[in-house]
C-alpha cells in the first residue's frame, strides 16, 4: 500500500497512522522548501481521512468521488487557504471567513478539513485570528499549514501544531525515482534532479515546462 508520495516515508507512515488511528491531531504544520511535496502530503492525509471506502486504515481508495474531489481541491468539505498571489499576504479576514466555516458540522464527510497554503506569508493578525481556532478546533476539524519555515510564524502556532519537516531527496536518489516511476531518461532524470536540489515536485514542473 502505498500514497504515491516519494521521499518522504516517514511522514507517511506517521500520517497514515494518525489518519487510522486514534492518534489524529487537530492541527498539522508541514515545513520545507517549495516543490517538495508539501501540499501533495496534505491532500493524501485529507484523502485518508475522509475516504469513505478506505482500502485499510489510513489507505484511501483514491478512485472515489470523495477521493477524486480532494485531489481537485474541490471537495465541500475541504477550504483551501492561500495568498491572492505572489508578493501578497493571507489576511486576517480570509481566517474569521474559514473559523465561521469550520464552526460547521461536516457536508458529507468525516472532517472539515482546512489546508492553509504557505502560512508563513499571513499577516500577524491572520496568525492571531487563527490561534483562537486552533485553540477552540471543534473535533471534526483538521487545520494542515505549509510553511517554507517557522521563522515567520507564532511560537504558540508552531506549538499547537504536530510539525513535520520535509526534506529533499539526495540528487542521486531523485534521479533513480525518475527513472524508475516516470521512465525518463537517465541523463535527464540527473540534470532535473540537480537543478530541482532533490525537490520531486520541482523536478517534475521542470519536466512539465521545458521553458
Amino acid at each position: 500500500m502505498t500514497w504515491h508520495i516519494y521521499g518522504h516515508d516517514w511522514a507517511v507512515k506517521l500520517l497514515r497512522a494518525h489518519a487510522g488511528g486514534d492518534k489524529l491531531r487537530h492541527a498539522y504544520l508541514l515545513v520545507g522548501p517549495q516543490g517538495v511535496g508539501r501540499r501533495s502530503l496534505a491532500l493524501r492525509f485529507a484523502q485518508a481521512l475522509n475516504c469513505p471506502k478506505p482500502i485499510a486504515p489510513g489507505q484511501p481508495c483514491m478512485t472515489c468521488r470523495t477521493c477524486r474531489q480532494t485531489a481537485a481541491m474541490q471537495l465541500p468539505d475541504l477550504s483551501v487557504i492561500s495568498a491572492d498571489g505572489e508578493g501578497s499576504t493571507i489576511k486576517v479576514e480570509q481566517i474569521r471567513e474559514l473559523g465561521r466555516t469550520l464552526s460547521l458540522t461536516p457536508y458529507e464527510a468525516r472532517t472539515r478539513f482546512a489546508l492553509l497554503l504557505n502560512f508563513d506569508s499571513a499577516t500577524i493578525s491572520a496568525q492571531n485570528a487563527l490561534l483562537k481556532t486552533l485553540e477552540e478546533a471543534p473535533p471534526h476539524v483538521v487545520l494542515v499549514l505549509t510553511a517554507l519555515t517557522t521563522d515567520t510564524l507564532l511560537s504558540t502556532i508552531v506549538s499547537r501544531c504536530e510539525v513535520l519537516r520535509l526534506r529533499p531527496l539526495a540528487p542521486e536518489a531523485l534521479a533513480d525515482l525518475l527513472v524508475s516511476r516516470w521512465s525518463l531518461v537517465p541523463e535527464n532524470a540527473r540534470l532535473l534532479a540537480h537543478l530541482s536540489s532533490g525537490r520531486v515536485g520541482e523536478a517534475l514542473r521542470l519536466y512539465e515546462d521545458p521553458q
